[in-house]
């Protein structure tokens, strides 16, 4: 799922599409210190060091539209994290390759904030149908890139025939997003190691009989 980029070409200038950025990038960032209801537009407004006038401008819809581009832009970040290597998932090497990518991503960051779009799901899906279906989305994706790489696997005979790859897939990343959420509890690295280590034990157990 791809953010919604405002560029010249989409009627925005690049200050314009700037500005925009900034904002949503102020409120993603005060979700993660204050959670949801304790941000406002206001708070938005302030963290960003823009107009009444801007945030309405460039989010007639005011609070709810930003926070719908939080989504969106957090969605994306969750995917590119674990890019090249998501986009040809299609082999063992690049699933090793792609746990590593991840830890690499996530060592990085202090294991804090946990997944990007998985860390949004308890606050929004609830009180906000809109932002519960983007979040959906989101893992849509994720998923539907963990089948394509599974189905070539599948087709190569890497993985055995009857596999079902549609459900290993969700498997797979039900596995990964517990490992967030105690990485992010635990601030260990570690846990979110032992979960991609789960899910590449799942995935082998699937493999062709030699």
């Amino acid at each position: 799922m791809e953010e919604r980029r405002l560029s010249v070409a989409e009627g925005w200038t690049a200050k314009g599409a700037a500005t925009r950025s900034r904002i949503i990038d102020a409120a993603a960032g005060l979700l993660y210190q204050r959670g949801l209801a304790s941000v406002g537009i206001n708070d938005v407004r302030k963290a960003s060091s823009s107009s009444h006038g801007q945030i309405f401008h460039y989010f007639p819809g005011g609070r709810a539209e930003v926070l719908h581009a939080v989504v969106e832009r957090q969605a994306k970040q969750a995917l590119d994290d674990q890019r090249p290597e998501l986009d040809a998932m299609d082999s063992w090497e690049s699933w090793r390759q792609w746990r590593d990518r991840l830890l690499e991503v996530h060592s990085a960051r202090g294991a804090a904030g946990g997944c990007p779009l998985g860390s949004l799901t308890a606050q929004m899906t609830e009180s906000d149908p809109v932002a519960a279906q983007l979040i959906q989305a989101g893992f849509d994706a994720w998923a539907g890139a963990f089948e394509r790489g599974l189905e070539t696997m599948r087709r190569n005979g890497t993985l055995a025939p009857a596999t079902d790859v549609s459900a290993l897939a969700i498997d797979i990343l039900s596995v990964v997003q517990g490992g967030f959420v105690l990485m992010q509890a635990a601030r260990s690295v570690e846990k979110l190691a032992r979960a991609l280590d789960t899910a590449l034990r799942l995935l082998r157990s699937h493999a062709t009989e030699p």
